[in-house]
């Protein structure tokens, strides 16, 4: 009796490997092949192609640079992403080869975003984006050599119509604060020097450079007073991140006169190094300023009013004397 038990607890036993084999053989999910050949981690090359025009950029070491429609270094930080979201791209479904349903799709040439990526000097894959899912968890795509629309997993398309000019690096100076020995602020009417000071009661081997509040103006008039470190702090920090909102560089756009600027700020870094910015007010924006670097037209853009003003520190500001804002009648 004990015989037959044992070979229904064998078979049950071996009935239930066989379950849980198949069963998991079941559950393993297929991986889904790539869209793109490109290997995104060595790609040094995209162009892009909408309705803003062309806008080819391509990586010089571990720099990114746009080379078309201007020159200029590129938002990493959008590369990045752009990057990314291409390797997501895995193959779900397709969807038809029939031309005349491109359209239906945005894949057709009146409003498909066109694209080519490339890996040392060689283009590798070129293809069009179209429109993304109802649920934006997928795109319609189609390779340039190919009739075949394919709905990929992924959402590229936001970084696919941008203006070529929303690429750039909008960073105008990022200077080390410690690294900066002079900076003269320049009015109209009065030009103040700040200077690092140097306490000389230290070691003077090494040098010892007393903290941020150790900053001594000097009016024109050659009359002194130290800084308070408020002030100091907002000009020092400001020109450490100093970033624009946009550049002025369209045919569209009118440059306009530096002759005599609101205000200038020249600032001397170890080095011999200089930078100098240029700051009028514009126009038809009362929130905003142009401004412009190293007298370059080439480098004139916009910046926001309130950024200027942790720049533009007068001798009552420096000294932390607020301004009593007059009643309005």
């Amino acid at each position: 009796m004990k015989r037959p038990i044992t070979m229904l607890s064998i078979i049950l036993v071996i009935q239930i490997i066989i379950m849980l084999l198949v069963s998991t053989d079941t559950n393993k999910v297929t991986k889904k092949e790539a869209f793109l050949k490109s290997d995104t981690s060595r790609v040094d090359y995209i162009k892009i192609q909408n309705e803003h025009g062309e806008l080819v950029m391509k990586r010089f070491g571990m720099t990114w640079k746009i080379t078309e429609p201007i020159e200029w270094k590129a938002n990493s930080s959008y590369i990045k992403t752009l990057l990314e979201k291409m390797a997501e791209l895995k193959l779900e479904s397709a969807i038809t080869s029939n031309e005349d349903k491109y359209v239906l799709y945005e894949l057709d040439g009146a409003v498909a975003k066109y694209i080519e990526i490339g890996e040392e000097g060689g283009v590798i894959d070129k293809f069009y984006c179209g429109k993304p899912s109802e649920n934006y968890k997928h795109t319609y795509v189609r390779q340039a050599d190919s009739d075949e629309v394919w709905m990929v997993s992924g959402s590229p398309r936001s970084s696919f119509t941008r203006e070529p000019s929303m690429w750039r690096d909008k960073g105008i100076l990022a200077l080390d604060k410690t690294m900066i020995e002079q900076i003269k602020l320049k009015f109209p009417n009065e030009v103040i020097t700040l200077n690092r000071v140097i306490d000389t009661g230290g070691d003077s081997d090494s040098g010892f450079v007393m903290p941020d509040t150790s900053w001594m103006a000097t009016k024109r008039n050659g009359e002194s007073f130290e800084p308070v470190e408020k002030a100091t702090n907002r000009i020092l920090n400001t020109l450490n991140r100093l970033n624009a909102m946009k550049f002025m560089d369209a045919p569209t756009d009118t440059i306009p006169d530096f002759s005599n600027p609101e205000f200038t700020i020249e600032v001397y870094l170890e080095g011999d190094q200089k930078e100098v910015l240029d700051f009028i007010p514009k126009a038809d924006e009362e929130t905003r300023y142009v401004a412009r670097h190293n007298g370059e037209e080439s480098t004139v853009f916009v910046i926001y009013q309130s950024t200027v003003k942790n720049l533009k520190k007068d001798e009552d500001a420096l000294k932390g004397i607020e301004k009593k804002e007059e009643p309005e009648f």
